[in-house]
């Protein structure tokens, strides 16, 4: 961000006075963040729609269910990085796979890097994606 600014939202385990969601304007777009548990369903495109439409954003970061997910929804664009540890999540029978993204932000455009870590307990991949979104 801009200065370096650090901007947080409280998860569903944390401590402390952080607010529920954020709204975070760079260049020409509004991002909205929230870590995801008080949208129910969890993960409903929906129900994101819902939050996304209250903030009044572009483009809507959450969480909680541990699974990277890039989508656009009523030309919207939702984006969930998923866990970057792998830790377990209740939602999902099978393995939580680790990943993180980043974020290439200009002016009338947008580019999402996803990156995951594939595999078994011996051979492992990392896989990268790219994304990109316009206004």
């Amino acid at each position: 961000l801009p200065g370096s600014m650090l901007q947080i939202v409280k998860g569903d385990f944390d401590e402390g006075t952080y607010p529920e969601t954020k709204v975070v304007k760079i260049h020409n777009w509004k991002f909205g963040v929230c870590h995801g548990h008080q949208v129910v369903p969890w993960g409903d495109k929906e129900a994101l729609s819902m939050l996304q439409r209250q903030l009044d954003v572009d483009v809507l970061v959450t969480g909680h269910t541990h699974k990277f997910s890039v989508d656009v929804h009523e030309g919207n664009l939702f984006v969930n990085p998923g866990s970057v540890t792998g830790a377990y999540s209740g939602l999902q029978s099978e393995d939580v796979v680790p990943s993180f993204v980043l974020l290439d932000v200009q002016e009338g455009r947008l580019t999402i890097y996803s990156y995951e870590l594939q595999g078994t307990d011996d051979n492992y991949e990392l896989k990268v994606q790219e994304v990109k979104h316009s206004k």
